[in-house]
């Protein structure tokens, strides 16, 4: 049996490849690479997420992998060496994934080869393997069950790798079947895969690695039901991950990574001879071409969603899935994703292959490449002879099924582009109607993407005043897509226009992006049922602008404590300000003078408003840098920014639509018509009219968040009643053990109403003693609030007076109680130990929280946390709204207002 290409596949791969010149010597240099490092040990431990584990503390980069090196870990950036244990916990997360990818690796090359060296070190690691995996224990993860990682889909890369080795072998020397693979099969590969099929995470890409593990554990372990289970998983992914134009909900960043796992999902399932719809396959073929179609001027991908900032796509891993996409499906724009790879005016340099940790990749400087640089993946499955590759001049492109429009001129070297479709979900942003401007040298408007997942800032980077994206009353964007409205693209001019209503407050925006020759026009206009805040930000610092008329601001966003040395200045309605700014220099190709990075903006608002910059955290691992940002206030607003290179534009005016004149004394106005957008250009005596089309029909309706909405349960409490309510077994959100192997903790919550108060009493029966964590102002292990890792009762409620969802973290401390707020405010609210505590084996809080109007309901909800003593994570909660058949992992202290219980509460029976 073999997994990835059938018998007489493999067996004309492995003739073609006797000549060394084969695949571009490929083969040659997977095997030089092999063969130095057959003395690396196999690693042995169970590896551990913390805060500071394999970053610097200094530069916060990731420290260098060496295989060879599993206590001395060095900082790429200062060169410091690192010994902690924290950074050892981490090595082991990459050790184990770099021997599983030598293992297959060895296991290719043995075959194809005749490599006996290689055999052996297949071998070698899956016996190592085989007798260590059960010894790892499967507890304290961070994202799923697992035994060697502390997330599953490590654990599922690291088997569908192990597993193809495995297959492999066998094909090779048919009797290890009966020895190593029978002792595999027993203590790995049906365990890992039983552990993995217990972790369902719907759509998330991390599921795409779990049903391709699945799928190459079936084969072997002959398990039908679970291939079919896999299958089915495969085939949702492939519909609800993939828009129609075969790039991945999540952004580029997450599209490489799960696309990758597609590559081996569906070379699995093809394998396997099950059945995949045709436009499924035509749809994931189409994928390979998505990242190409949204590149940035310097060859990186754009920082959308969770993606790492500053990543070139000029990476080995990428020729390589680019090689099996070509293989699968001839295409142009294939062709010249290739010849860009392969160009050869790329720096020479080390691409990071021979410490590859499996399809948990590091991202790396951007080097030459050549088909010899492919991994093992390619050596399978590419074809053996390139056809003519072409680079072709990059050009505008509309993604209708992710929702993001692009504009490229210049021959590529200037690049705008419109993000309002798709938020991305778990991995998405809240930043739809998101600006992006960049050129070969600089970002002037940029998207700075995602920081450590481990780390404070992470709230920065995921909140919508860290991107260019409208604002209402300083909170973040609620979840929803973006519709399009119109767009249209010419010679002369292009144009976007999209809608977006903010689904918390009601907003309704549009933002309008007009393109023309030499510069960009920019509008936004909004409307409300009642008056809000809306403010705009650009992730640009103001560079030439006077300090007359800037007085100190304190902006009043959720994202304040991230903003320093704010100051702001009043606009009048219709007053146009012009600034020259200074973006943000790529981190990819760096300009040779610094004025690259700037560039002139004119800001004009129809009515009153305040004109704010602050200074920001930058990007990742990069310079402090700074936001400007426009405020309005009112039911409804415009406003207008033109934004050019500098000395282009002199004048920017209102009148009569929009005015703009050039540095040459071209004028150019904008006004919108009933059939879309008109450009006149006047340049001497010379005049032209660009009319821009393409406006969509309008289907009206309703904003729906892309979450489900958990149906809200609705009860009456009269005043002085009782209200009880018991939370068992259906009610607990589990990690690594169900409900009855945690003990079978129960709870009670007791809700009453009365003299204008709430009270609520809380009694956990944990049977067992409670571990209350001590005090620890900074949590080691990641960024959430350090007590959810201990005995406590989490308490979420909405404000009296309806404007905040509220949450907070309680943990008995001694005869007091520690609160930690996690969302909102306090309200007033008292939290005591219960007088009935019983302590040898539960605990007890009671909470009071003022309610001065008894004709508003009491909307709340709560989660009692648990965590043994032996523990240094949370295994469970008992939550009271139900657990929904979900798990704990990732929910920090927080909890979705939709899930609020509705207490309504009645006046006392007379």
């Amino acid at each position: 049996m073999t997994l990835l290409l059938s018998a007489t596949a493999l067996a004309a791969r492995r003739h073609a490849l006797r000549d060394p010149a084969a695949l571009g010597g490929l083969a040659g240099s997977l095997q030089r690479e092999l063969h130095d490092a057959l003395d690396v040990p196999v690693p042995d431990g169970k590896s551990r997420l913390t805060r500071s584990g394999g970053r610097c503390p200094t530069c916060t980069v990731l420290l260098a992998f060496d295989p060879r090196l599993p206590h001395e870990h060095t900082c790429p950036s200062c060169g410091v060496v690192y010994t902690d244990r924290v950074h050892h916990e981490w090595w082991l997360m990459n050790g184990h994934l770099w021997s599983a990818e030598q293992c297959t690796r060895a296991a290719v090359l043995g075959y194809l080869l005749d490599d006996d060296k290689a055999a052996q070190r297949a071998d070698q690691i899956l016996a190592t393997y085989a007798d260590r995996y059960l010894q790892w224990p499967n507890r304290d993860n961070a994202l799923g069950p697992t035994r060697p990682f502390f997330s599953t889909y490590l654990e599922s890369i690291w088997l569908l790798h192990l597993v193809i080795a495995l297959d492999l072998r066998e094909t090779a020397v048919p009797a290890l079947r009966s020895t190593l693979g029978a002792q595999l099969r027993d203590r790995l590969v049906e365990p890992s895969a039983r552990l993995i099929a217990s972790f369902d995470e719907g759509r998330s890409n991390r599921q795409v690695w779990h049903a391709a593990a699945l799928l190459a554990a079936s084969r072997v372990l002959g398990d039908v039901a679970l291939r079919d289970r896999a299958a089915l998983s495969l085939v949702s992914l492939l519909r609800d991950g993939l828009h129609a134009d075969g790039s991945w909900y999540e952004g580029e960043n997450y599209h490489l990574f799960a696309h990758r796992g597609l590559l081996s999902a569906v070379t699995l399932a093809e394998q396997a001879g099950i059945a995949i719809p045709a436009y499924l396959l035509q749809r994931f073929d189409a994928g390979f071409a998505v990242p190409f179609r949204t590149v940035l001027p310097d060859g990186a991908f754009p920082a959308r969603r969770d993606s790492q900032y500053g990543v070139t796509l000029r990476q080995y891993r990428t020729a390589d899935w680019v090689e099996c996409g070509l293989a699968r499906h001839d295409s142009p724009p294939l062709r010249s994703a290739l010849a860009s790879l392969y160009a050869d005016w790329a720096p020479p340099g080390d691409t990071g292959r021979r410490f590859s940790t499996a399809d948990a990749e590091r991202n790396q400087p951007g080097v030459r490449l050549t088909r010899a640089d492919c991994s093992w993946r390619a050596l399978l499955l590419a074809r053996l002879e390139l056809p003519p590759l072409a680079d072709a001049a990059p050009h505008s492109e509309l993604l209708e099924g992710q929702g993001l429009a692009i504009f490229r001129r210049d021959g590529g070297r200037f690049w705008v582009g419109l993000d309002y479709g798709d938020p991305g979900a778990g991995h998405g942003h809240p930043d739809r109607l998101n600006l992006v401007i960049a050129t070969r040298f600089s970002r002037w408007l940029d998207d700075v993407g995602t920081g450590s997942y481990t780390a404070p800032t992470l709230s920065w980077y995921r909140s919508s005043m860290a991107h260019n994206a409208p604002v209402v009353n300083g909170m973040d964007q609620g979840a929803a897509r973006g519709t399009l409205l119109a767009h249209d693209e010419g010679e002369e001019a292009g144009w976007v226009s999209a809608t977006f209503t903010e689904p918390r407050s009601g907003v309704r925006f549009v933002r309008t992006v007009v393109v023309a020759r030499d510069h960009v026009l920019d509008e936004l206009t909004w409307s409300a049922s009642e008056a809000v805040t809306v403010d705009v930000p650009m992730q640009a610092q103001v560079f030439d602008a006077g300090d007359a008329g800037w007085v100190p601001y304190q902006p009043g966003t959720a994202q304040d404590e991230r903003l320093g040395a704010a100051v702001a200045r009043e606009l009048e309605a219709g007053e146009v300000a012009l600034l020259v700014l200074r973006g943000i220099p790529s981190p990819v190709a760096q300009p040779s003078d610094s004025s690259a990075s700037e560039f002139v903006t004119g800001v004009l608002s129809e009515s009153a408003a305040t004109l704010w910059r602050a200074a920001t955290i930058g990007p990742p691992a990069g310079r402090p840098h700074g936001v400007t940002a426009l405020r309005q206030h009112g039911m409804r607003g415009r406003s207008v920014r033109v934004i050019a290179a500098p000395a282009s534009v002199t004048r920017v005016g209102s009148a009569g639509g929009v005015t703009v004149t050039s540095a040459d004394g071209t004028v150019t106005r904008h006004r919108r018509t009933v059939t879309g957008w008109q450009v006149a250009v006047a340049r001497g005596m010379h005049r032209t009219t660009i009319a821009l089309g393409g406006i969509r029909p309008l289907s009206v309706a309703p904003v729906t968040p892309v979450a489900a909405v958990t149906a809200r349960r609705e009860v009456r409490l009269t005043a002085g009643g009782t209200l009880d309510i018991s939370l068992g077994e259906a009610n607990y959100r589990p990690t690594e053990e169900t409900w009855r192997e945690a003990g079978a903790p129960t709870a009670t919550a007791l809700l009453r109403y009365d003299d204008g108060r709430i009270h609520l009493t809380v009694q956990a029966a944990l049977h067992r003693t409670p571990a209350f964590a001590d005090r620890c102002d900074v949590n080691p292990l990641d960024n959430e609030l350090a007590d959810v890792n201990s005995d406590g009762v989490q308490l979420h409620w909405r404000s009296p007076d309806g404007a905040r969802w509220n949450g907070v973290l309680t943990v008995p401390d001694g005869d007091a109680v520690r609160v930690s707020v996690a969302a909102g405010a306090l309200d007033g609210l008292d939290v005591r130990r219960d007088t009935h505590d019983h302590d040898d084996q539960g605990f007890g809080l009671r909470f009071t929280l003022p309610w001065p109007d008894p004709a508003r309901p009491f909307e709340f909800d709560c989660c009692i946390n648990e965590r043994p003593a032996d523990r240094e994570r949370r295994r469970g909660q008992l939550v009271l709204s139900g657990a929904a058949g979900e798990s704990a992992y990732l929910r920090g202290a927080r909890q979705d207002p939709d899930r609020a219980l509705i207490v309504l509460l009645d006046p006392p029976a007379s």
